[in-house]
């Protein structure tokens, strides 16, 4: 019968954020094969945008808890990507992302918060609801958010609960 010997005690597992990065890829792969029940190819790509866009925020959250760095979620009408912000601000995080740029060189082309360009379209434009940008930092309550992806004549909503949980909504 094996016994633990105080101080030969090893212990083995995964981290919790090994665990988050998992399901984020779970989630992504499941949302993947939910998308393909959609009849059009344009909103299926729309609202498989969208449905990214959920688990990598959800990631992101995770991401910044465990680093205790901001991270900041920029878009352009090609696609979005994902900074973190210097460990010493000066102003809070969502007033420093908006006074200057977020570069960032630590989340590069082999991380699950890489850039990316949109699935759906060429442009797509994106309204937030507040629009305050979207700042992901060490709290564990999130404020409600609504955002809306449009691309060639569909529309789909992503909207963040109080609970931090993010629903798509085509």
């Amino acid at each position: 019968m094996p016994t633990l010997v105080p101080g030969h005690a090893s212990q083995s597992g995964f981290t919790l954020l090994e665990m988050m990065i998992v399901l984020v890829i779970i989630g992504i792969a499941t949302s993947l094969a939910s998308v393909s029940a959609f009849g059009q190819d344009k909103a299926r790509a729309l609202h498989q945008d969208a449905s990214r866009l959920a688990h990598l925020f959800t990631a992101a959250q995770a991401e910044a808890r465990a680093s205790g760095r901001p991270i900041v979620w920029t878009y352009d009408d090609r696609g979005y990507r994902f900074a973190r912000m210097p460990r010493k601000l000066v102003l809070p995080a969502r007033m420093a992302a908006r006074a200057q740029p977020v570069t960032d060189a630590a989340i590069g082309r082999d991380t699950v918060l890489r850039q990316r360009n949109w699935i759906s379209s060429d442009t797509v434009s994106v309204r937030i609801d507040p629009n305050v940008g979207m700042v992901f930092g060490d709290d564990w309550l999130a404020d409600p958010l609504k955002m809306e992806l449009e691309a060639d004549g569909y529309v789909v909503r992503l909207s963040r609960l109080g609970n931090g949980r993010y629903v798509v909504e085509p």
